[in-house]
């Protein structure tokens, strides 16, 4: 009788283990949920006329650039104009290449900030969903099959980070108040 009882506790254990063990995972693919959402179609219609209002103004500086160009030949060509006025042309056109590059490096960093600001609520708001799609449907994992990452895991569990590091011999770093490590000196 006593085996059959141990037999039974310890089939019990060996089940709960083996439910314990078992972890729901799930997949997304990000950007086909990201490009369906209002917010992100609206964000690229935005940042599509910022762009178009940026190459309008690119495209009068080209504009200019080719005349003083064809300015500058006509000069050369000429063998009566003064080197002064030829060198004056060549600066000219050498500064308002130069403010061509400025200003399409300022435009390049203008659009990719707008994106990186329009894009964050979008991805709070993707992120949020994804998280209460998986603890309302028991999902331990959500991975993105699109980055390759996981978009939801349950905070605070199942991480070894710590026992991996400890098994390497490294100490981790002081976190700060924001969450960053500092270095340790």
């Amino acid at each position: 009788m006593k085996k059959t009882v141990l037999v039974i506790i310890a089939a019990v254990f060996a089940m709960a283990g083996t439910v314990n063990a078992q972890q729901k995972i799930g997949h997304i693919n990000s950007v086909e949920v990201l490009q369906a959402m209002p917010e992100f179609k609206q964000m690229t219609n935005d940042l599509q006329k910022q762009k178009d209002s940026y190459t309008k103004a690119l495209e009068g500086m080209y504009g200019d650039y080719d005349k003083k160009q064809k300015e500058l030949q006509a000069l050369s060509q000429d063998k009566s104009t003064p080197d002064p006025i030829l060198e004056s042309k060549i600066q000219e056109l050498q500064d308002l290449q130069k403010r061509i590059q400025d200003f399409e490096a300022k435009v390049n960093d203008d659009l990719q900030k707008a994106q990186q600001d329009k894009l964050k609520p979008i991805n709070e708001k993707y992120l949020k969903a994804v998280k209460e799609v998986a603890t309302g449907n028991g999902f331990s994992y959500i991975i993105d099959i699109v980055q390759g990452a996981v978009a939801y895991y349950p905070e605070g569990q199942n991480d070894v980070t710590d026992l991996v590091m400890k098994k390497m011999g490294i100490t981790a770093a002081p976190q700060t108040p924001g969450g960053t490590a500092t270095p340790n000196k």
